[in-house]
């Protein structure tokens, strides 16, 4: 009989697509067959399993394959499998990463389905297998292995990728910055995006005079403020909550399919820029950047720099101190 691994969706795009990175990874590891789960409702009202309305990703399979078992580990999910995360969490009181699901870095499961409930990737807890057949692995990075994972094993399903390319025939300049904001339940940093964008229009308008800049952003306040501040901008039409709440797992919306396709065409468009400006707070954001293809486009993370910025005040404050 076959063993198998099922990565139950949550969340957000971004979330979902990082959790699945790593389903597909253990699932080379252990030999398990991948089992992708999205019927949890967040683009869908029907209980469709949107991933594979989404995405072409050979080496995964629907939730019809698996068999009628109870050999199911974590034990919560026994008899519990057509439930979503979120209803499991919401009525037991458990915890995700404890009592939801596995361990990432154990290939030694005797049950034939383990569950694999993440709101991330989990690519730094599989270090230690990184031995034998898989030692390369041990010298990449993180973001590495996921861009090689992503772009190996998961496609857009061919509609959607038209509606990328129509945009981009449509829009697109021969110099592109994409801009990523999310601004609705979590807001990014805004003044400090500004402030990099506009520095980065500085770098490249002398260059690439034609440039435009590609917002992706779930707040219609802030793409008429960046439209207001920044020349070129074009973004894509989509619905956007009139509370000013999250796109996604938001039932204001009448169309929760069309909403996670919306999603996908930003996230894609995002993936085809020369430059992409982001903060990897926000998962979508460090998403477009593992999906770019381009090997000379260049990435600016918020975070990294505000990072880079703190360790060299310490330093400096260190220095000062003798």
């Amino acid at each position: 009989m076959a063993n198998y691994i099922v990565v139950k969706g949550t969340s957000g795009i971004g979330n979902r697509v990082l959790a699945v990175a790593t389903g597909i990874l253990y699932a080379q590891f252990s030999g398990r067959q991948l089992v992708v789960d999205w019927r949890d409702g967040s683009y869908s009202n029907t209980g469709t399993n949107l991933f594979f309305r989404y995405f072409d990703c050979p080496v995964a399979q629907s939730v019809e394959v698996l068999p009628v078992t109870d050999s199911i580990y974590p034990t919560p999910w026994q008899n519990q499998l057509h439930r979503s995360l979120g209803s499991l969490l919401n009525e037991s009181g458990l915890n995700c990463d404890k009592d939801l699901s596995f361990d990432v870095s154990r290939l030694d499961y005797p049950e034939t389905i383990i569950v694999l409930s993440a709101y991330t990737h989990k690519i730094h807890k599989m270090r230690s297998l990184f031995t034998g057949e898989y030692s390369h692995f041990a010298k990449l990075t993180n973001p590495e292995i996921l861009k090689l994972v992503l772009q190996s094993n998961l496609t857009l399903k061919e509609d959607i990728r038209l509606k990328v390319e129509q945009f981009k025939q449509e829009y697109f300049s021969d110099y592109m910055i994409g801009v990523h904001i999310r601004y609705s339940d979590m807001k990014v940093p805004l003044s400090e995006i500004e402030a990099s964008l506009q520095s980065i229009v500085r770098t490249v308008k002398f260059k690439h005079p034609n440039y435009k800049i590609c917002l992706a952003t779930d707040s219609q306040e802030v793409l008429s403020l960046f439209k207001e501040k920044f020349i070129n901008v074009i973004s894509t039409n989509k619905w956007f909550s009139p509370s000013g709440k999250r796109l996604h797992q938001n039932h204001e919306c009448q169309d929760l399919i069309q909403n996670g396709i919306e999603a996908l065409v930003d996230l894609y468009l995002l993936a085809d820029c020369d430059r992409l400006l982001f903060s990897s707070q926000s998962s979508f954001g460090l998403l477009a950047s593992l999906l770019m293809t381009n090997n000379q486009a260049r990435r600016y993370d918020i975070e990294r720099e505000k990072s880079l910025i703190k360790r060299v005040k310490l330093k400096l404050e260190n220095i000062w101190k003798f």
